[in-house]
């Protein structure tokens, strides 16, 4: 849910040989973490727990984290950027805000599928990140207020209009990533993209075409390569 005028978010560059065993190091530390905060609270997971999971010594958690809160702050800016860097590429062409935040829902739905270990822990350990004004979510605040300057949206404010997205997207990704729905995923986001469109004061028909078409992207998900 970016700018669309605005750079992609940063890939990770590739460590040197002298680094790569650092970097395979902090990459297991972080992937425990990942799996065991996708279930657990931060509360809930001690370091010994993150140690025996990645198989390290607890020296070297220190030697690249200070603490489970550095470790949380890490995953949650790695998988934010991730999921930052793909809503980019599929929003990239795209102005239109309402296409854009709908786009940015299949997107994200399609990462957690692909993913369930590493947004569930984003989820967790983002659940107290709920200022609109944080970095971390200045992509879809900055869709709505340009929705809501250019008419597109109507009828909510630019804090109401956010914390839709938000709240959907949440909820959509932890129900998808738990129910046993026998409705098809596309049908479920469609609807979901529609109700969010609606929302933001997008007519009906329109919201529903707007919907299918975004709701697309996932297609190849459902279908397998």
């Amino acid at each position: 849910m970016h700018n669309p005028h605005a750079q992609p978010p940063p890939r990770p560059s590739t460590p040197s040989r002298p680094d790569r065993r650092r970097q395979r190091t902090r990459s297991a530390i972080i992937a425990a973490g990942q799996h065991l905060f996708a279930t657990r609270s931060l509360e809930g997971v001690s370091i010994d727990d993150i140690v025996e999971a990645a198989d390290v010594a607890k020296g070297s958690f220190y030697n690249h984290f200070n603490d489970k809160a550095g470790l949380a702050n890490a995953i949650v800016e790695l998988v934010q950027g991730d999921v930052e860097f793909h809503v980019f590429a599929a929003n990239r062409d795209i102005d239109d805000p309402a296409r854009r935040v709908t786009r940015a829902l299949a997107v994200v739905v399609g990462y957690a599928r692909k993913n369930p270990d590493r947004v569930q822990a984003l989820l967790s350990l983002s659940q107290r990140r709920t200022d609109i004004d944080s970095p971390l979510n200045a992509g879809v605040v900055g869709d709505i207020a340009r929705g809501l300057a250019s008419g597109r949206f109507k009828g909510v404010s630019r804090e109401a209009g956010a914390l839709v997205v938000l709240s959907l997207a949440r909820t959509a990704v932890d129900y998808l990533s738990h129910a046993k729905s026998t409705t098809a995923l596309t049908d479920i986001v469609t609807d979901l993209s529609g109700a969010l469109l609606r929302a933001l004061g997008v007519a009906a028909d329109e919201a529903l075409e707007i919907a299918r078409a975004s709701t697309n992207l996932l297609i190849p998900l459902e279908t397998g390569p």
